[in-house]
């Protein structure tokens, strides 16, 4: 093992930092936060916070990032890496994104949509570093989905422009979670997740084997 290339206690510090304060940003909104509200539940004090970010905007931009790492890695590379037939894949993402509804709706009572849409619609316009890094992220969403699409293309012969499919199952994601959001309903995740399946020419795949959506 490489000790030099393990986390130092400032970075393990400041990461702790950022998990606490999407979590709280999530469920309450940028407005709804204090850094205090931060400190105390991450257990520093505020002087600590404010040595790692200038104030609570730079906080909010280090978590849209956070939030964009963990939405690619857990939702699409992880995913792209166990299937490769592209109506596994969209299965899969959708299958994943339904469970994390499900968990938190189990958990609150409630849905709270995608935390990187939640930022970017709040604070976009006085902050619009966060609108460039939200979209950045979703620029890659969307490139991941463009690969399930032009997959798809291929292999069912379909008379479609992968980047217009890429882009349309992009919207209809985007679309899913904040039907899901307003609703505090999860199972509007499978709703579009059938609806894309069908896009790209596969709509007897099943996201969820029969019996298990609640």
């Amino acid at each position: 093992m490489d000790i030099a290339a393990l986390p130092t206690k400032g970075e393990r510090t400041r990461a702790h930092i950022v998990a606490v304060a999407a979590a709280l940003f999530w469920q309450r909104n940028f407005h709804g936060v204090s850094v205090d509200m931060v400190a105390d539940a991450a257990k520093v004090n505020k002087a600590t916070i404010y040595r790692y970010f200038a104030d609570k905007g730079d906080l909010a931009l280090a978590v849209v990032r956070y939030n964009g790492a963990i939405t690619i890695e857990t939702i699409f590379a992880s995913n792209f890496d166990v299937y490769a037939a592209p109506q596994d894949r969209l299965a899969a993402i959708y299958r994943f994104a339904y469970g994390a509804h499900v968990a938190t709706h189990d958990e609150t009572g409630d849905v709270y949509g995608c935390p990187i849409v939640g930022l970017a619609q709040e604070l976009g316009q006085d902050m619009p570093e966060i609108r460039k890094e939200a979209q950045q992220i979703f620029d890659q969403v969307e490139d991941y989905l463009t690969i399930i699409a032009r997959d798809a293309i291929a292999a069912r012969a379909l008379d479609q422009d992968a980047a217009i499919l890429g882009r349309t199952l992009t919207q209809l994601l985007h679309g899913a979670f904040a039907s899901a959001r307003v609703a505090a309903a999860p199972s509007r995740m499978l709703d579009a997740g059938n609806a894309s399946l069908a896009l790209i020419g596969y709509p007897d795949t099943e996201i969820l084997a029969q019996g298990t959506c609640p």
